[in-house]
């Protein structure tokens, strides 16, 4: 059995980040940048106001005073949407503008509505009012080959109005990484509100696994339940390989026990075994295969802890690596109780990450095994154990990993 690290280095050795495809705005979040991706418009793409107000020149306020205020005659108004003008503001001539108009020629400051009054078409100014307020001039933000984002950065929401105000409409993209999901078990009922017969527990791993792939930012293209016979199971991954996920994801039947089938099934369908047990717990079972296509497949065991240990610190970091995205870096925290742990394994803890006084606190749960659900749905962390460490203290700083992992964080 590999350590931890080791097992990891070796999964990572097989995720070859994906192949760069084009895609459409609308459909570039989740995805990583293949490329540089500079500014095909400026933006602003021409001088606007920030405010509702009057364009004016600056000079002709000087001088202005509540008992002697500057009196400019409002020539035109603009709005946004307008074409905007080539006739430069006149001496003692100001502009009606409104928040986005093209300012006029010979503007130089948008002076508020609120800090003028109308009388007719005459504006009253009571102060001078400087230059170079509320212009949001041409190219302020990024102008035409300004670099806007830098290949290897993922997409998310936020940089959707970048790209469209820079005039992009397709990119090339690592798209996000497709998964497809099979829970075995004979004992497994899929159906949440079916009458139990003896023997039989209602499908966790399923569901969870399904949730937490799209959680993570994931295409989980299919989900299928299989009973404990190798020709459903197969039947289950011939159908998930006729789909385009890049890694199938199993839970189950990969220890020693009878019913394990799971190894000697894909590597009767010319599978190559990469990785067989780890020295982790939970989910020492842990399988890491490479299909006779060259796709990927994980074989998690079936408790539900372990199901989720294995997807959340070897499955997600390999998704994150064909996404093109980095190694993740653990989060420090300082560890509130002592811990002791199985020696001669790394051993992921259920904990509570908080924050107090300014400082990240870890505390580790009770009901760490492997079938505890309660305790699964309060943490937020995983705590890391490092193997052949005895013990860990109170107070010690600590790695450990967020539950819920997004490739958009």
């Amino acid at each position: 059995m590999l350590s931890y690290p080791d097992a990891l280095a070796l999964v990572l050795d097989h995720a070859a980040p994906a192949t760069p495809v084009e895609r459409p705005l609308r459909e570039a979040v989740g995805c990583v940048l293949a490329g540089d991706l500079h500014a095909k418009a400026a933006s602003p793409s021409f001088d606007n106001s920030a405010m509702d107000g009057y364009a004016i020149r600056s000079v002709d306020t000087v001088g202005a005073s509540a008992e002697k205020p500057a009196r400019l005659t409002i020539s035109r108004t603009f709005a946004a949407g307008d074409a905007g003008t080539n006739v430069a503001l006149s001496a003692g001539e100001a502009a009606g503008i409104m928040t986005g108009a093209p300012v006029p020629p010979g503007a130089v400051s948008i002076i508020p509505v609120e800090m003028t009054q109308q009388d007719g078409d005459t504006v009253l100014i009571s102060a001078p009012y400087p230059a170079e307020r509320n212009i949001r001039r041409k190219g302020s933000d990024f102008a035409v080959g300004d670099l806007l984002l830098a290949g290897g950065t993922l997409i998310t929401s936020a940089a959707i109005p970048l790209l469209a105000a820079s005039g992009h409409e397709r990119f090339r993209v690592r798209p996000r990484p497709c998964v497809w999901w099979i829970s075995t078990g004979r004992e497994l009922v899929d159906e949440p509100g079916r009458q139990l017969l003896p023997g039989q527990i209602y499908n966790s791993s399923g569901p969870y696994g399904e949730t937490a792939l799209r959680a993570a930012g994931c295409d989980c293209l299919g989900r299928t339940t299989v009973g404990d016979d190798g020709e459903s199971f197969r039947r289950a991954l011939d159908t998930a390989l006729e789909s385009p996920a890049d890694v199938i994801v199993s839970t189950g039947a990969v220890s020693v026990g009878t019913y394990d089938f799971v190894r000697a099934e894909i590597e009767a369908m010319g599978a190559e075994i990469l990785l067989h047990r780890a020295r982790v717990k939970p989910g020492k079972p842990i399988l890491f295969a490479k299909l006779r296509d060259g796709r990927h497949f994980f074989g998690l065991p079936g408790n539900p802890v372990s199901t989720a240990m294995g997807l959340r610190m070897f499955a997600v970091p390999f998704l994150r690596a064909l996404a093109g995205l980095p190694t993740e870096a653990p989060v420090k925290a300082r560890l509130s109780d002592e811990v002791s742990a199985t020696k001669g394994l790394t051993v992921f803890l259920k904990a509570g990450l908080f924050e107090d006084d300014g400082r990240l606190v870890v505390t580790p749960f009770d009901g760490q095994e492997s079938y505890k659900l309660h305790s699964m749905a309060l943490m937020n962390a995983w705590i890391v154990h490092p193997e052949g460490v005895e013990s860990l203290k109170g107070g010690e700083m600590v790695n450990c990993y967020p539950a819920d992992r997004s490739l958009f964080a």
